[in-house]
């Protein structure tokens, strides 16, 4: 245990060496259907979190359990003890991230590529302030500005267990009593984590941690 530290892991799903035979021995059945990408992605994260509780990783106790609803499949993905987690893809690119001591974490990711009526879109997201600045910003650098805001915002509503399916213009870009921030990653991504409380120190992890 490492209580102030979160570490970054991330990976190129399009190079991780992982057999679907490894992936499926890890994940649960009802999770064997999923998206190849998630799949690899949710393998990949009892594999590091088996590491972490020396337990089998296909034995981590995860539960998706809504805190809300009471929903078995559709909540935030948590440990009833131990480390707080969580991951993101986009694109061929992953991130896990994994801390000691807060009580929840979300965290996303986001590949820079066009996006359509960007304007219109940025419109949805940010509230009035924001989106004036980031307007008035240049536009060299528009879609990674705007793409910092929402992963921001992406990782606290993870954090909280919330979808994106809500009025994304009201989620404060710095909410009360959490510690939101960019994270670094590969060139041509953008990604932020979230976490209650204050301010951790980041510690990437070599890309080997994956290694089966």
């Amino acid at each position: 245990m490492n209580v102030g530290v979160v570490d970054v892991y991330e990976v190129d799903l399009g190079a991780h060496g992982w057999s679907d035979d490894v992936i499926d021995a890890l994940v649960p059945p009802h999770e064997r259907t999923a998206p190849h990408a998630s799949r690899v992605v949710r393998a990949l994260t009892r594999h590091l979190l088996g590491l972490r509780l020396v337990t089998d990783p296909a034995a981590v106790p995860i539960t998706r359990v809504c805190e809300r609803c009471g929903h078995p499949t559709h909540g935030r993905p948590r440990l009833a003890e131990g480390p707080v987690f969580g991951a993101t893809h986009s694109g061929d690119r992953a991130l896990v991230a994994v801390a000691d001591g807060p009580s929840a974490l979300g965290v996303d990711l986001e590949v820079i590529r066009p996006r359509a009526d960007l304007d219109r879109l940025a419109a949805r997201v940010l509230d009035r302030d924001e989106l004036a600045t980031w307007r008035s910003g240049p536009a060299a650098d528009a879609l990674e500005r705007f793409l910092a805001a929402w992963t921001a915002r992406e990782a606290y509503l993870k954090a909280l267990g919330v979808g994106i399916a809500t009025d994304l213009c009201a989620v404060p870009a710095r909410p009360a009593g959490w510690w939101v921030t960019a994270l670094p990653a590969s060139a041509g991504c953008v990604a932020a984590l979230a976490v209650p409380g204050g301010a951790l120190r980041i510690v990437p992890q070599p890309a080997g941690s994956f290694e089966p």
